[in-house]
């Protein structure tokens, strides 16, 4: 009994060590990170299944996943107005509880309007990440918890930690069928949706006030600085170019793909992109040390254009195992940008332009992204079920050509 309270001391001891980079209020957004991003990931995988059970054809989903962005982009944009004058706290936990509503409307009812209702009011991603005010307000004030030279490093923490948890979520997707019959097994599923906004209410309330904004006459008056809005600005194009290609190919709609063209049920999709995700977790483990080696903007371009070519061959694919195995190979790649991203942002603005830099570049991706699940939903129809992939890879590759002309002579202060 000795010996085996004295290994688990020192498990809890070098656990704290591993984290004592990261300020208390660091530790806490990367809890809610968790208890927020589980629910994302079954709901990515499943909410368009459950759509088509419920009779909506695949433009009516498509709609409906835009109405979820579109919402998304909305809630961003306020919260990069006014959340450094409410306070970033209050503001992160309004919008906990937004998605603790949606938990409750898609649980109380069965009804054709509760899953539109619930991705109106909630935050719920529907693409390969999340997208949102969480993200915003998390990005600015994830700087304040580690030191200049762990800055990339936080945020390849904070990704790691929402691809791992949305990987638990996808592999989730696929309880129902053991829950109950028809589409009352995914009662369970929306009701911890519903706790995990009251928890991350929860969490957020514990923030100290080191997270906030110290405000002062100037910043009431402008939203940007002068020296940051041209940065501001041309990120924030570019970033839209590389969202609205995503839109086409989000997890729902991939969900929606391997579950028409292949027959996938819900347990094969929820363990397909449930690996999906911790291959991409994994990916975050070496962004950083990409970033430190050869820079941010070079990480971000150079690991991202083999990942679209990939995904542009996965409608190629002749059965299910190969696209299978094209989806992984792209998930390796596609999302070491996000943290050297987010890091070169946040490198590139003042303290106090942070959260309107972060909601800005936000709701640029994701009003952006609003419009393609649309868009991908007609395409489908219309013309062939993989032209989403293709239409998708060529653009983002575009988008990875004009990031590189415009910012590789950028040098942020840590590779100065």
């Amino acid at each position: 009994m000795q010996i085996i309270y004295v290994n688990t001391t020192l498990n809890t001891q070098e656990s704290a060590m591993f984290l004592s980079w990261i300020s208390r209020d660091g530790r806490l957004v990367l809890a809610e990170k968790m208890v927020r991003t589980i629910p994302y990931g079954f709901l990515g995988v499943l909410f368009p299944v459950y759509l088509s059970q419920l009779g909506f054809n695949a433009v009516q989903i498509g709609i409906v996943l835009t109405l979820t962005v579109a919402t998304s982009a909305f809630y961003t944009f306020i919260a990069s107005l006014v959340a450094d004058r409410i306070g970033r706290r209050r503001s992160l936990g309004f919008f906990a509880l937004t998605d603790a509503l949606a938990g409750a409307l898609l649980f109380a009812s069965a009804s054709w309007w509760a899953p539109v209702a619930a991705g109106i009011v909630g935050n719920m991603s529907v693409g390969s990440g999340e997208t949102g005010p969480f993200l915003s307000l998390d990005q600015a004030i994830l700087p304040r918890t580690s030191d200049l030279k762990r800055r990339t490093l936080t945020f390849s923490l904070y990704n790691l930690v929402g691809y791992a948890s949305l990987s638990i979520g996808s592999f989730l997707a696929g309880l129902p069928r053991y829950l109950g019959p028809g589409i009352a097994g995914y009662r369970p599923l929306f009701a911890a949706y519903l706790v995990s906004g009251l928890l991350g209410a929860l969490l957020y309330s514990r923030l100290s006030k080191k997270i906030e904004q110290e405000q002062t006459v100037s910043s009431s008056r402008q939203v940007l600085s002068r020296e940051s809005k041209p940065i501001v600005y041309k990120m924030s194009a570019l970033f839209s170019v590389d969202a609205f290609a995503g839109g086409f190919v989000g997890q729902s709609i991939l969900s929606y793909y391997f579950f028409e063209r292949y027959s996938l049920d819900l347990t094969s999709l929820g363990l397909l992109f449930g690996t999906a995700q911790v291959v991409t977790a994994v990916s975050f483990l070496l962004a950083a040390r990409l970033a430190h080696r050869f820079g941010l903007v070079n990480t971000m371009v150079f690991s991202h254009i083999p990942s679209n070519v990939l995904l542009a061959a996965i409608p190629f694919a002749p059965s299910a195992g190969p696209a299978i195995i094209l989806l992984l190979g792209r998930q390796s790649l596609s999302q070491m940008d996000v943290p050297t991203r987010q890091s070169f942002l946040m490198s590139m603005v003042s303290e106090r332009d942070r959260t309107p830099a972060a909601g800005f570049t936000n709701v640029s991706r994701t009003s952006a992204q609003s419009v393609s699940p649309s868009l991908a939903g007609y395409l489908i129809t219309v013309l062939w079920i993989g032209s989403p992939f293709v239409f998708a890879g060529v653009l983002k590759i575009g988008y990875d050509a004009m990031l590189y002309r415009m910012f590789h002579k950028a040098t942020p202060p840590e590779e100065a």
